[in-house]
């Protein structure tokens, strides 16, 4: 199923919620005065971990993140967690087969070169009488 994105009205709610009387808009990951640098409307919860997705998206369900601040960080963790989500529903479904080892014969081994003969050293005493 598609992303779902924000209506305008929760968009303009979430904006709302963010703006502070003083300051301006204000990051709701880390409360970064934004002004003029870029923001985005994120889900709180990834879209693609929610299961109803049904249900219409409300004020509650975004944050609006600063781009360098919060939002890129959190796409990173969101998209590995989403990518892990996905490699587990496949295996519970079955639709991914676990690794087998491969069936063919294996390759043949190569003979080791052969050890050059070298003269032996003499056995080292144990002990050395010392002359006083």
């Amino acid at each position: 199923m598609a992303r779902r994105e924000f209506t305008k009205t929760v968009y303009a709610q979430i904006v709302k919620r963010a703006l502070h009387p003083k300051d301006g808009i204000c990051c709701e990951g880390c409360g970064l005065v934004l002004g003029a640098k870029p923001y985005h409307i994120d889900h709180t919860i990834p879209d693609a971990l929610q299961i109803d997705k049904s249900r219409k998206l409300t004020a509650d369900d975004g944050k609006l993140l600063g781009v360098e601040c919060c939002h890129k960080p959190k796409t990173a963790d969101d998209v590995a967690v989403i990518a892990e989500a996905k490699r587990r529903e496949e295996r519970h479904l079955g639709m991914k087969r676990k690794t087998q080892p491969i069936k063919s014969a294996p390759f043949a081994r190569s003979e080791k070169p052969q050890r050059q003969a070298k003269a032996e050293l003499p056995r080292r005493s144990l002990y050395r009488e010392t002359q006083p």
